[in-house]
């Protein structure tokens, strides 16, 4: 059984805490890309086409590549994933809010934080949306009424929703049916439950909900009642996905957060302002801040990201990768200093907040006194920075050799990508090599 944690608008919400004042205008919230869809149902697009540089600057910056990420309540016209210009097409002078994504997701880790003390098994699947495993906390909370009233007084100061089911799908399904701070369960036959959702409900991209409407399918029994087939014919994986849904049909698994320690400190200036040495002074406050906390306390950081919201304009970001991971304010400061140097303010800044992350417990590194050793060792500390800055493993190759007896050039030598973790090749080159040479042993390592 699993209960998912919904709070409609997320991005509105957190502006409205914010800035108390919007709380009666109408507004969007825009931004160049819609994840929850992507989340909700792991459901990719098609390949991309390749622009030059040029051309994607230019329509990334235009009105129509943006999306609305969220509205305000009476909007009621206006859905995620809209483009802009035919929100602002239908509402003409609306406010116009720019997403501060960094926020949001900062906002939702802190509510997945709190709850992270009351149950183990959390997913946030995008920023206003996560799922609980709720399995064997009867014996700890009661019934699933008290898990619930549980869960609701967690989240304080945001209108949440709670659904319980048997499934992701069905039970998002059922948060769309509960009131504020309050849960629904999907109780009896599926499909008798979702025959009268909207099409509009699906976690499916705007123009394909548009496809459907064009088509007569406004409700869930109307896809229901249509076989697969010809569903995937007409729509694609899309089609099939949303045939699955609109019958109860959802495999994905829970798959809960892993947890990554970070330090934040945040501080507004007294009037917005562009002056580097107020800001290398504000960067070096929180610095001396974060490292006086319990959580750096004999550690380094291998990575800080500084937010900063911008007087009328979108909000900045900036991320460095320490070199050497940094144990005190100033090689932080250092290495900051040099990033800042080369950056772009867009504009006054109203406020900063610094997330030190990559938090790692080396207090000493011994060198080596062979330069074959030494040399070894700083490229995998540099595999090592390039992968938590990528976040993926670095495409870094070696040449090793295999077969070089043989008469075959291509069964000699293969490429085998590095690792941080000492230079063995990742499971996906062990999955090439072996196919590419079925008799060698699985447990044989190249070189």
């Amino acid at each position: 059984m699993l209960a998912c944690l919904r709070i409609p608008n997320f991005p509105w919400q957190v502006e409205v805490a914010r800035k108390p004042e919007l709380h009666d205008r109408s507004a969007i919230i825009a931004g160049k890309a819609l994840d929850l869809g992507e989340e909700l149902t792991n459901i990719s697009g098609g390949p991309g086409q390749k622009t030059n540089s040029k051309s994607s600057k230019k329509t990334s910056a235009s009105l129509s590549a943006r999306v609305v990420l969220a509205a305000s309540p009476d909007l009621t016209d206006v859905m995620p994933g809209m483009p802009l210009i035919e929100a602002t097409s239908r509402h003409r002078g609306v406010l116009i809010i720019e997403a501060d994504t960094p926020l949001y997701a900062l906002v939702f880790d802190e509510i997945i934080e709190n709850l992270e003390r009351l149950v183990p098994d959390i997913e946030a699947a995008a920023p206003g949306l996560a799922y609980v495993g709720i399995w064997g906390l009867e014996s700890l909370y009661g019934d699933d009424a008290h898990v619930v009233r549980l869960l609701a007084g967690a989240v304080d100061g945001f209108d949440l929703r709670i659904g319980v089911g048997d499934n992701k799908w069905l039970a998002y399904a059922a948060s769309l049916l509960s009131r504020s701070n309050s849960g629904r369960k999907v109780t009896g036959e599926p499909g008798r439950f979702l025959d009268q959702f909207p099409v509009d409900s699906l976690p499916l991209p705007y123009q394909l909900i548009k496809r459907l409407h064009a088509f007569g399918l406004t409700t869930m029994g109307h896809i229901a009642d249509i076989p697969r087939g010809p569903m995937e014919a007409q729509f694609g994986q899309a089609g099939g996905t949303a045939w699955d849904l609109a019958n109860g049909i959802d495999h994905r698994p829970l798959m809960p957060k892993r947890s990554v320690l970070g330090v934040s400190e945040h501080l507004d200036f007294p009037d917005p302002t562009v002056s580097m040495a107020t800001i290398v002074t504000a960067i070096e406050s929180l610095l001396n801040r974060a490292y006086g906390r319990s959580q750096l306390s004999r550690r380094f950081a291998r990575q800080a990201s500084i937010q900063s919201q911008v007087f009328q304009h979108a909000p900045w970001t900036m991320r460095i990768a320490f070199k050497d991971p940094a144990g005190n304010k100033n090689q932080a400061l250092f290495a900051i200093k040099s990033k800042l140097d080369m950056a772009v303010i867009p504009g006054p800044l109203e406020d900063m907040r610094i997330t030190l992350s990559g938090i790692t417990g080396e207090a000493g590194r011994q060198e080596s006194m062979w330069k074959e050793v030494k040399r070894y060792t700083d490229l995998q500390e540099t595999i090592s920075q390039l992968r938590f800055r990528l976040r993926v493993a670095p495409p870094i190759y070696q040449v090793r050799e295999l077969e070089p007896w043989s008469r075959i050039p291509e069964r000699r030598y293969a490429l085998v990508q590095m690792s941080s973790s000492g230079g063995e090749y990742t499971d996906a080159t062990r999955d090439q090599v072996a196919r590419r040479h079925p008799e060698l042993p699985e447990a044989k390592k190249v070189g």
